[in-house]
């Protein structure tokens, strides 16, 4: 019999995300034991999010005045908790795309729109039914509380994202925007050290 492995492809992909959605993404990524590292381009930011089972990049771009959104032509993630959450953060930031979903010798094709599957189809076995794939498969009582190793990378993930918010202030000469994020830094910084000590 032939092992099925989980592979989800998003298509034509947009999600516009405010600060706090990707916080929270970020915050359920780490949750889930993955290790996030970003690289800097000129337009956009890319998410590296890797695990022992394989990795996804996220590219992450500031849209002139439409704030920053996640834009794809075409991504492909082999790791199902990342497509979950992908598909969360669609929900939430009222995005769209198409999102093919393939496992245990089933297909799903996802289509959103304005944040809600519009039509979903999931097809094997030559048979073919109405079902949405994060519906059946999404586990409950999944989270863990955050160990002090954990909340250190998310930490240090606020502070990676305030620094280039920070350099984007100083770019635009935004006096005010810079004391703001200058403030959040030096908290966060707190944060992290207090948590440090109490190992």
């Amino acid at each position: 019999m032939e092992d099925y492995r989980f592979k989800a492809e998003f298509q034509d992909l947009f999600v516009r995300i405010s600060k706090p959605m990707l916080k929270t993404f970020i915050h359920k990524l780490l949750q889930a034991d993955f290790r996030l590292t970003w690289r800097y381009e000129e337009e956009t930011v890319e998410l590296l999010i890797k695990n022992d089972q394989g990795q996804a990049m996220i590219p992450i771009r500031k849209q002139e005045n439409e704030g920053t959104a996640i834009v794809m032509e075409e991504l492909q993630v082999d790791l199902e908790e990342v497509a979950i959450l992908l598909e969360e953060l669609i929900t939430e930031g009222k995005g769209r795309g198409i999102v093919k979903t393939e496992t245990d010798g089933w297909i799903y094709v996802s289509c959103f729109d304005n944040g809600k599957i519009v039509s979903v189809m999931k097809i094997g076995g030559g048979e073919k039914e109405m079902s949405s794939y994060r519906t059946i498969r999404r586990r409950q009582g999944h989270r863990r509380e955050v160990d002090p190793e954990v909340m250190d990378y998310v930490l240090g993930a606020e502070i990676d994202y305030s620094l280039m918010e920070l350099f984007e202030a100083m770019e635009a000469n935004d006096g005010e925007k810079c004391a703001e994020l200058k403030e959040k830094l030096k908290t966060l910084a707190e944060q992290r050290d207090e948590l440090r000590d109490a190992d």
